[in-house]
């Protein structure tokens, strides 16, 4: 398989935990998808994970799903702290890469990822999946054709529970609610 064939993919999901079994069910049923690899630091959690899906390799070692041969692509779904390494491994292969926000829990660490991307031409995206709502499309298209007028500011709310608040802080106390929640408001605004 090439590294990189929109029709015959290979696809490596970083992280077996709520997101990363989304993204990895989503990639199980993609049609393109010919091969899937699944990593987490649990490896009986990518094992599972990879076996409710169909993945051809589980493994509790991110380098061995990302430098796959098989594997084309790569999605991070980690906890937020443990984002960099796997992005740059990836990066550093070639292999394009999708990572969930935020990016780092640095400015430092985001320009590295973002510097390596550049010297390795490959594909970086965040998945902020807010901005792919069909509610976030039609506000973009009433702003776009000037019918809410010329906006200056702008406001958001959110309505997380506290349970969700502590789930965020259990995976890092840096990952705070406002960080892993707000990020999604700003990206919307921009």
């Amino acid at each position: 398989m090439a590294l990189f064939d929109r029709n015959e993919l290979g696809v490596a999901v970083v992280g077996a935990g709520r997101i990363g079994t989304h993204r990895s069910r989503l990639a199980a049923q993609h049609p393109a998808v010919r091969f899937l690899a699944i990593s987490d630091a649990e490896p009986e959690r990518a094992k599972a994970l990879g076996e409710r899906v169909g993945a051809q390799v589980a493994s509790g070692s991110n380098e061995e799903v990302i430098s796959h041969p098989d594997v084309g692509a790569v999605i991070v779904s980690t906890s937020e702290f443990a984002h960099v390494e796997p992005v740059l491994q990836a990066l550093e292969l070639g292999k394009p890469v999708l990572v969930e926000k935020p990016i780092a829990m640095t400015l430092e660490d985001a320009d590295r990822l973002l510097t390596t991307a550049e010297k390795y031409e490959t594909d970086l995206r965040v998945g902020y999946i807010m901005r792919y709502k069909r509610r976030y499309f039609l506000g973009k298209e009433q702003i776009q054709q000037g019918r809410l007028g010329r906006l200056i500011g702008a406001t958001g709310r959110v309505f997380n529970t506290r349970a969700q608040a502590f789930e965020i802080l259990k995976r890092s106390a840096d990952a705070t609610p406002v960080l892993d929640v707000l990020t999604y408001w700003v990206d919307m605004m921009c």
